[in-house]
């Protein structure tokens, strides 16, 4: 369900490989994915991480036939605070849909590069449920207070255009995997120390106590059971 390559030197990239199910994410997906995160920041070769999906969608969130489980939630919280916490630069590449879990997953990355056929959205509101993964402080903070509102109360699509305006995603790309690829390649040969300094720096002056908003999250998820 996740596949490991190397596709350049010290980059580690990870891929979402369920394309039939639109690479929806299982709770065995989601252990899947946090452990090799943790593992690729561990590794002193890794310098970067790729995150990428097969198919025609990089997300279309949850995996509805999945039995619904607070370890999910549990597990893609850990997942962004990884991904948030990493010395290592996290970049994605987008192509079609990423859906509420999909799209709560870019948000931890650091540069994301999206397909000009790529959707997002985020519809947790219209189901009754709630968002993950940090998305109380990182969609406003990326996109602003109004488009954040808009985009988790309405639950509406929107374009990869938008997302770029917004300020969603680093750029809009014909070949958004090789743009991806050559991003994390340059990350991977800049000094990681530099690289470490300048993640912490701008999270810790923007995001704060990012386990609060953690732990705010999981408390709403409890409410709505």
């Amino acid at each position: 369900m996740l596949s490991r390559s190397t596709p350049a030197a010290c980059v580690l990239e990870l891929r979402l490989d369920r394309p039939r199910r639109l690479n929806a994410l299982t709770l065995a997906l989601a252990r899947e994915l946090l452990a090799a995160v943790q593992a690729g920041e561990a590794d002193p070769a890794v310098r970067a991480i790729l995150l990428t999906a097969s198919g025609r969608a990089f997300s279309a969130g949850k995996d509805r036939d999945d039995p619904p489980t607070p370890e999910f939630v549990q597990l893609l919280q850990h997942l962004a605070a990884a991904m948030i916490a990493s010395a290592k630069p996290v970049v994605a590449a987008v192509q079609g849909w990423a859906v509420g879990a999909g799209l709560e997953l870019l948000l931890a990355c650091d540069i994301v590069v999206a397909a000009p056929d790529a959707q997002f959205m985020l519809p947790e509101v219209n189901v009754g449920l709630f968002g993950t993964g940090g998305v109380l402080a990182l969609l406003p903070r990326k996109i602003g207070l109004a488009k954040a509102k808009g985009a988790l109360l309405l639950g509406q699509a929107f374009s990869a255009e938008e997302a770029e305006r917004w300020g969603l995603i680093w750029k809009v790309a014909a070949d958004a995997p090789g743009a991806a690829l050559a991003i994390a390649a340059q990350l991977a040969q800049a000094d990681p120390r530099s690289v470490g300094e300048i993640k912490r720096g701008l999270h810790a002056e923007v995001l704060g106590d990012f386990g609060a908003v953690l732990a705010r999250e999981a408390q709403a998820h409890g409410r709505l059971k």
